[in-house]
């Protein structure tokens, strides 16, 4: 797939000329002024560029016959090593079956000439990361929302995924102030078609953990919201209060305006978390509970953490119950 400019018939392709769609020649610096047809990408019309970056670049796609949204994901084949191929699968065979208001599921993916292809759900909405910096949420706002995200998270859970990779990047929030989880190219799970079998996974574990060099590849996650578990270099460690540890962290986050404290005590960590929370007016009853779940959602030994991501949603809505009262 790739177009010509009018001017010198230089061939253009995604990653240079449709990567702001009306952008100039990159040979000849014409505008290239690209029609209706030019925009078509099978049934869909490509409407804006979302994002470009080192793994493709993200278009607002409109289908055509109707006034459908979607996002399409464009990746050259040849910037794809094997590795990214198995990310660019995981997320379509794991999103394909999600089915949650607040979840963004996959409908497409295949290879169109030079191009892999991902057509997702479209969400109208910011970042997380964004969306704290346009509206600075309260910690009643901070509460809701995470509860959205622990439902959400739940579905994900009981589809037998784990996610891996929740952070503010990778949750968009609506214009009605509702989270939706995005991108599984990390997710796992117990029932993936590609899962090795017991003898391979003991085989694998036990090479892993004998080759440190292999232990920073397997490193999974984002640093500063992964669970501890995910850094060890085991990629066969991640549970679903791996998922609750980063969204702990993200409530503190939301809470104080920074992450838990790396390397200090969690009393640290709590009279951070308690001072912001006197200043959000919290009866101190209610502080006490919210503190207590911040920091058990993210604790080290996985074994405190809440039971499930429900769990961790009725929390959440039994603070703000509290309060209301």
């Amino acid at each position: 797939m790739r177009f010509h400019c009018k001017k010198c018939k230089f061939p253009v392709k995604p990653a240079s000329g449709m990567k702001l769609l009306d952008a100039a020649c990159p040979k000849c610096e014409h505008p290239l002024k690209l029609t209706a047809a030019d925009r078509m990408f099978g049934k869909y019309e490509m409407l804006e560029v979302l994002g470009s970056g080192g793994f493709g670049t993200v278009f607002k796609v409109q289908e055509s016959g109707n006034d459908s949204l979607f996002t399409l994901k464009l990746i050259r084949r040849a910037d794809v090593s094997k590795a990214e191929q198995v990310h660019l699968i995981r997320q379509i065979h794991s999103s394909r079956r999600m089915d949650h208001a607040n979840v963004v599921a996959a409908h497409d993916f295949g290879q169109e000439d030079d191009y892999w292809y991902l057509i997702s759900d479209y969400v109208e909405g910011l970042p997380l990361n964004d969306w704290v910096k346009k509206i600075s949420p309260d910690a009643r706002k901070s509460l809701l929302l995470c509860a959205h995200i622990g439902d959400a998270l739940q579905h994900v859970h009981d589809k037998q995924f784990i996610h891996r990779d929740l952070k503010p990047g990778n949750i968009i929030v609506d214009g009605q102030e509702q989270p939706h989880i995005i991108d599984f190219g990390l997710c796992t799970s117990e029932q993936d078609g590609d899962l090795m079998t017991i003898e391979r996974y003991r085989a694998a574990r036990e090479a892993i953990k004998k080759d440190k060099s292999r232990q920073k590849k397997f490193t999974l996650g984002t640093p500063g919201y992964a669970a501890p578990e995910q850094l060890v270099g085991d990629p066969f460690s991640a549970k679903p209060t791996s998922d609750i540890y980063s969204l702990g962290v993200i409530l503190y986050e939301l809470l104080t305006g920074q992450r838990p404290a790396k390397g200090l005590s969690s009393i640290f960590n709590a009279s951070t978390l308690s001072a912001q929370l006197k200043r959000g007016d919290f009866d101190s009853g209610s502080a006490k509970k919210l503190t207590e779940l911040c920091l058990s959602a993210c604790a080290k030994n996985t074994s405190r953490r809440p039971p499930s991501a429900s769990a961790f949603a009725t929390a959440c809505r039994s603070v703000l119950d509290s309060q209301a009262s």
